[in-house]
This record gives structure tokens, sequence and C-alpha cells, in this order.
């Protein structure tokens, strides 16, 4: 009877969860992640091929914010015991979507970091989770595209269009992939599409942040995108409780502004990479109408800055074009192209002392072996009647290109 007690109790003890495993339960549902990581790692040290162990590890670490270790833990799991990992995370029914969650923002970390296999693996962890979230086929799609598998990027933008037909970062990547082949024709009919849910999308929102004033004020939109940008939360704040009508401020309508910048964002660059497929297409009107477009949500883009301005040039409109070169400088006041064509325009306008002055005190400071300014000095001098001195330039040009 004893012998038989004994083996009553043994089977007992073995058939009980780890006290590793209690122990972590217990304080996860206290939300004392750390304590139970503690224990997890104490239940580690004794049962290392413990697959369960490995998912109480993921779960602290989602607990902790740990997206990529909690990512790695799940992993650890799978390769110890894939189905009955799996079918653990499938039972917690109640955190699935925090599962995802966690995967996901792991595959974005490994995005950037051009870990680029493994964000992969993450992604198909978040598709078995719920195969439905536009999210998933867009990173992946952005994954491809790093790695040059156009075809494979365009297959899963058109998956994520497939279940999400009014998204407009998956239009737009479609485009960006056909711009960065250089086919700017089809790359045109993406961003365009791109533009037209943009603008729903930014609309919706617009008339939310803007709910307590008349209409959309475009230059309190600009500043609200730029101290957003800045991360200038003091005075946004002031400026959503007095200019926008809200008296609770930012901390209730920080979600908002955040989507109106995100939205501004996604609508500015879709009107500046038309704008650019157009420039290449050496449609210069249209592509000058689009990126004007793209100025007024974001006036301190440098590259829109500077392709108006060349577009201004190209139309022999210099005066307008003149503005936004000094925009640049004035954001940038180390930008040797913007002073460049900034005297280059005041020698079209022939206000040639202008034009010396700023290119032998700004742009051959900056660059003293730059020939094409070197050409522009010799041609202005030559028109001040100046030959000695345009007879120079020229001489240090031919000298250069025979260095070169």
């Amino acid at each position: 009877m004893k012998k038989l007690l004994l083996l009553g109790l043994l089977l007992l003890f073995v058939g009980c969860p780890s006290t590793a495993i209690n122990s972590a339960n217990i304080y996860i549902q206290r939300g004392e992640y750390q304590k139970a990581k503690e224990q997890v790692l104490i239940g580690l040290k004794n049962d290392p091929n413990n697959y369960e162990l490995y998912c109480l590890l993921a779960k602290t670490e989602i607990g902790l914010t740990h997206w990529t270790d909690a990512s790695k833990a799940f992993h650890d799991a799978i390769s110890i015991d894939s189905l009955n990992t799996l079918n653990w995370i499938f039972k917690d029914k109640n955190n699935l979507t925090v599962y995802w969650q966690a995967f996901y923002n792991s595959a974005v970390a490994l995005e950037i970091e051009e870990k680029y296999g493994a964000a992969l693996s993450n992604l198909r962890l978040c598709e078995l989770l719920d195969p439905n979230k536009v999210d998933i086929y867009i990173l992946r799609g952005g994954i491809y595209a790093a790695e040059g598998k156009e075809d494979l990027a365009s297959q899963a933008y058109t998956k994520a269009l497939a279940r999400d037909p009014e998204n407009p970062q998956a239009y737009f990547l479609i485009g960006k992939s056909f711009f960065d082949r250089k086919l700017y024709d089809s790359a045109i009919v993406k961003f365009d599409d791109a533009i037209k849910h943009f603008n729903k999308k930014y609309k919706e929102i617009a008339k939310i942040v803007f709910q307590n004033l008349p209409e959309i004020d475009k230059l309190l939109a600009q500043k609200i995108v730029k101290l957003w940008v800045d991360k200038n939360n003091e005075e946004l704040d002031q400026l959503v409780k007095v200019k926008l009508g809200f008296d609770a401020g930012l901390t209730t309508h920080r979600r908002s502004i955040d989507k109106f910048y995100r939205l501004s964002q996604g609508l500015s660059r879709a009107y500046y990479l038309s704008g650019m497929s157009h420039y290449n297409l050496e449609n210069n009107e249209s592509a000058l109408n689009y990126i004007l477009k793209s100025l007024d949500l974001l006036p301190e883009d440098l590259d829109a800055l500077f392709y108006a301005g060349e577009l201004f040039i190209r139309a022999t409109k210099y005066e307008e074009a003149l503005g936004y070169f000094e925009k640049i400088t004035e954001l940038k006041p180390d930008d040797l192209y913007a002073w460049f064509y900034i005297a280059v325009i005041h020698s079209q306008l022939k206000d040639y002392r202008k034009a010396i002055d700023l290119l032998e005190g700004k742009v051959l400071v900056f660059n003293p072996k730059f020939i094409d300014a070197m050409k522009n000095l010799a041609f202005c001098y030559r028109e001040i009647g100046n030959t000695k001195k345009a007879l120079e330039y020229l001489q240090k040009i031919e000298k250069l290109q025979k260095e070169q």
C-alpha cells in the first residue's frame, strides 16, 4: 500500500504545472511583468526545452514593450514545438491582437535594422493570426522593394489593395515602385489614386481638427504640422486651446493631431512624387502644379522647394523662382546649389554685380572647384566689361578640367 501511495504522489507531482509557470502567470495577471520574467528565466534554467515557458517569456516581454525580444521568445517556442506553441497562442483569444501587434512591431524594428529575413518571418506569423490586416502587405512590399524584388513588392501591395481598395498608402507605394524603376507614366496613375484617397481621409480628419473654425485654415494647418515635427508640445498645446478652440488642449486631441500630420505628410509626398514623375517626362507645367500642391501642405520640404524653383526658371519666371531658393537658404544656409541658382537668377535679371557677389562670396566659398559657378562668373564679368576677370575664370576652368 505504501508503494502504491508513493507512486500516486509521484504521478501527481509530475503532472502539475511547474512552479515557474504558476508564479509567472500570477505575476502576469498582476501586471508585474519584470517579476514574471524573472520566474520564467528561473524555469528555463531547469527546463530549457519547455515551449510554454518561452511563450510566457514572450508575454512578459510584450508587457515590458520589448517587441523584438517578445518575437524572439515566440520563435524559440516554435522551434521547440511549433504545433503546441501555435495552439497556445490561438487559445489565448483575448490577447491575439496583442500578439499580432508584437510580431508586427518587431517586423517594423527589424526592417529598420535591414534584417529583412527576420522581419518577413514575423509578418508570416502576423498573416497567420489575422490575414486581413493591410499593414502586413504594405510592410512586406516595402521590404521586398528594399531588397530589389519589385515583382514581389507589387504582389504584396496588390494584396493590400484587395483587402482595402481605398488605402492611399498602398497606392502610393505601388506608385513609388514604378517611380524607382523609371516607369513614370504608370507611377503617375498610382500616385493620382493615392492623392484621391489621401485627400478623402485628409478632409475627414481636417473637419475634426478645424471643427470650431468656419473653414480649414491653410497657414494654421502648416503651423500644426511644423510644431508636431519639431516636437514643440508646449506651443502646440496653446495652439490647440487658443486657435482651434479645444479647452482640453493637446493631451485630449493628440491622436487627431498625429493623424492630421501623417495624412498631411502622405498627401504631400504623393503630390511631390507625382510632380517628379511629370518632371522626368518633361511635363513641366503639370510637374510644377503638383509640386506647388505639395508645398501647400509641407512648405519647408527642401526637395519640393528646389524643384519648384527650378521649374519656375525653366518657365523663365525668375522672380517667382527666387523666393523658393531663398527659402531654402533660410532653412539650410550652407545649401550650395540654392545659392548657385540665386546667383543664376540675378544674372538672368541682369543684376550681374549681385550675381558675382553671390558666386564669389557664397558658392565658391562652399566649393572652390565648382566649374559651373566659374562659367557664370566669366559670363557676368564679361557682361560688365571686365574681360580680364572673365579670362581668369576661363583659365581656371581649363586647368580644373585638365586635372579631372
